[in-house]
C-alpha cells in the first residue's frame, strides 16, 4: 500500500477494517476540557523536554445506550519493555496525576468508531498530554521513535494546535518499514490505528513564530478487560523485555 495523506477525515466504517486505521473527526469539546490543557503538571520522567501530562484508567462497559466510563484505583503507569525500549519509559513505573475533567465524549465516540461489541469489557488509559516547544526545548512529541504501545487499539486525537508546525502523523509497517499513512492532524480529528498490526510515529513540532508553541492531545489506549494494562499481573508482565 503506498502512504497516503488524509485530510479531512475518512470515516471509519470506510476504512479501518480494510486497513487497520482511520481518522475520524472527534466531538466538540466544552471550553472547561480545552482549558484544562492549561492545567497539567510536568511529566517528571522527561526533564529533558517540556511536557505536561495527565493520565486515569478506566473499566469501559455498555450499559442503557450509552457507555459508561467507571475510574479505576489510581495506579503507577507502565509501558510494556517488549515495546518501549526507551530508558525513561519501557517497563519504568511512572507517576501520572490523574485527570480533572471527564473524558467520556471523546472515549465514546472512539469506541462507537471501533465498533467494539457492546456486550464486552473493556479497558483504558486516557493519557492527557501537552508537548511544548520554544528556543530553549525542542518539540518532541514521540521521544521512543516509530514503535508499537503494546496495546490492541492505540488512538490519538488532536485537541489543540497553537503555534507550531510539524507534528505529522505516521503510520507504519513493521514488515516493511514503509509508511503506509502520512497525515498532520487537525484540531478535532483522531487516528484510530490496530496496535498488533501496525507501528506509528509523530514528528516533532518546531514554532512558528518567536513565540511558545504547543500541541494538545489525547493518547487514548483501549484493550478487552482480560487484556487489560492495569493492574498488578500488568506491571510484573510489562517490566519483562522478552
Amino acid at each position: 500500500m503506498e502512504a497516503k495523506n488524509i485530510n479531512p477525515a475518512v470515516q471509519i466504517e470506510n476504512d479501518f477494517e480494510s486497513h487497520g486505521f482511520a481518522v475520524i473527526n472527534t466531538p466538540i469539546l466544552s471550553k472547561e476540557i480545552i482549558d484544562s490543557f492549561n492545567n497539567m503538571p510536568r511529566d517528571q520522567h522527561s526533564l529533558s523536554r517540556r511536557r505536561h501530562i495527565r493520565l486515569s484508567q478506566y473499566f469501559i462497559y455498555w450499559e442503557e445506550g450509552s457507555w459508561v466510563l467507571a475510574l479505576l484505583p489510581q495506579r503507577k503507569y507502565v509501558q510494556s519493555a517488549k515495546h518501549i525500549r526507551l530508558a525513561e519509559a519501557g517497563g519504568v513505573k511512572r507517576h501520572r496525576d490523574q485527570l480533572e475533567i471527564d473524558p467520556t465524549l471523546i472515549v465514546a465516540k472512539i469506541m462507537d468508531s471501533l465498533t467494539l461489541a457492546k456486550s464486552g469489557q473493556y479497558q483504558a488509559n486516557v493519557n492527557q498530554i501537552r508537548v511544548v516547544c520554544d528556543h530553549e526545548f525542542k518539540g518532541v512529541t514521540v521521544p521512543e521513535g516509530p514503535h508499537r504501545d503494546g496495546h490492541e487499539f492505540s488512538v490519538i486525537a488532536v485537541v489543540k494546535r497553537h503555534n507550531v508546525s510539524g507534528g505529522v502523523t505516521q503510520v507504519i509497517d513493521p514488515k516493511s518499514n514503509k509508511i503506509v499513512l502520512e497525515t498532520t492532524l487537525q484540531e478535532n480529528q483522531a487516528i484510530l490505528i490496530d496496535d498488533e498490526r501496525y507501528i506509528h510515529y509523530a514528528t516533532d513540532i518546531t514554532p512558528q513564530t518567536d513565540h511558545t508553541g504547543y500541541r494538545d492531545i489525547w493518547v487514548v489506549e483501549i484493550n478487552k478487560w482480560e487484556n487489560r494494562s492495569y493492574g498488578p499481573t500488568h506491571e510484573k508482565k510489562a517490566s519483562q523485555c522478552l
